[in-house]
């Protein structure tokens, strides 16, 4: 499929959204959503945020308009969207902004996914945040091998005594190195993890403080989201450098077990609400607290976010439902299957599992972000069963 062929069944996608919520045009500003109509190009300068610096307006009828600053123009159309057909509707960065650019010229039930132009229709729109064409699903498997590549390097390259941030910036480096952006780097060094389900790794401040970096003596996690052409891999694993309980090999062990089980669950047909469930039943037989998925998000989809839809008690999100491809080929006259993306991060105290897997339109799954140089939990021992999902363990000291 070329860049083009992609462009328009992602086109096809929002038209085909549009037609079912019956709006005649939607304003697209936000970084997630302008990749996801345009097949992973870039709308940002800041990284950190979710609102792009210029939008796209796409209608009813299939038409795509560039609305943007005059200062981002030239840049978007000559890297980002050039051979598409898109029009262009630029005003000078002073002088007004793209709601209200639309709002002039076009009319009927406009809605937007920051809320800047009528309804905001951002959750409305994660299903298709989700879906992804076979060429997608070969990105993620790329993005996937170089996600699995730097976390391996980073895990290996940590000692005894480095500091959180540290260990941080070479997760990062090897990410960026690598052509990814990494927007999330946790880093949590020995009683942290216990602690914290989302740990900024520590660091030394300005001016005068009791707060200092830690470094790790124990074990430390390292989680990343890695980025690129709009798709995210997220990917969790452990070092050991020194001394720590069995307590902890233990629950690891059981944890990978829950995250294999989810991923089992994990087919065409069912709702994230299945999926949710299953999860909840596996921390119980793994021998978990009853709620202790109480204590962090579960994961769930992802795609052209990191999460396009988290899992919820029963959650109605779909996994691969039917009827799109026959939408989108209707629009574009483009056959094309989809697939979807997954990122499930079951966790407790001191332990934590987490892969992305993409599900094929036939049903079949495969974990992109194995770390095959990385030690592997016995599984079939966990669950007292045969499986075909591989998880990393603690890697070695």
């Amino acid at each position: 499929m070329t860049e083009r062929d992609l462009f328009r069944v992602r086109i096809a996608l929002i038209q085909a959204f549009l037609r079912e919520k019956k709006y005649d045009g939607v304003l697209l500003s936000r970084v997630d959503n302008f990749a996801t109509a345009t097949g992973g190009k870039r709308n940002y300068v800041y990284i950190m945020g979710d609102a792009g610096v210029c939008s796209l307006f796409v209608t009813a009828d299939g038409k795509a308009y560039y609305v943007g600053t005059n200062i981002e123009e030239s840049r978007v159309f000559d890297e980002e969207l050039a051979g598409f057909g898109v029009e262009p509707r630029p005003f000078l960065w002073f002088e007004s902004s793209p709601a209200e650019v639309v709002a002039k010229e076009f009319s009927g039930n406009l809605v937007s996914d920051d809320g800047s132009l009528g309804k905001n229709v951002y959750d409305e729109l994660a299903y298709v945040r989700s879906l992804l064409t076979p060429d997608e699903l070969e990105k993620y498997r790329r993005l996937g091998k170089l996600a699995a590549e730097a976390t391996t390097a980073a895990v290996q390259s940590v000692e005894p005594g480095m500091a959180e941030w540290d260990i941080a910036a070479r997760l990062v480096a090897e990410g960026e190195k690598r052509r990814c952006l990494v927007p999330v780097a946790l880093v949590a060094a020995d009683g942290r993890i216990a602690k914290y389900r989302h740990p900024i790794p520590t660091e030394q401040p300005f001016l005068r403080s009791e707060a200092a970096e830690l470094a790790v003596r124990g074990y430390v996690m390292i989680v990343g989201c890695f980025w690129k052409e709009g798709l995210v891999a997220s990917i969790t694993r452990f070092r050991q450098v020194g001394e720590i309980s069995a307590d902890i090999h233990d629950a690891y062990g059981r944890i990978a077990g829950v995250d294999a089980m989810v991923q089992e669950a994990s087919e065409p047909g069912k709702t994230l609400g299945d999926v949710f469930a299953a999860c909840q039943d596996a921390y119980a037989r793994m021998g978990f607290p009853q709620n202790e998925w109480h204590n962090h998000h579960q994961g769930g989809t992802a795609g052209y976010a990191g999460r396009t839809c988290k899992a919820t008690p029963g959650e109605p999100f779909p996994i691969l439902e039917p009827g799109w491809s026959e939408k989108v080929e209707e629009i574009s006259g483009i056959s094309v299957e989809f697939g979807q993306a997954f990122a499930w991060n079951p966790s407790a105290v001191g332990v934590k599992s987490e892969d992305t897997f993409i599900l094929m339109p036939d049903g079949q799954k495969e974990i992109v972000t194995t770390t095959p140089a990385l030690p592997q939990v016995d599984l079939q021992a966990v669950l007292g069963r045969q499986t075909t999902v591989v998880k990393s363990g603690i890697a070695g000291p």
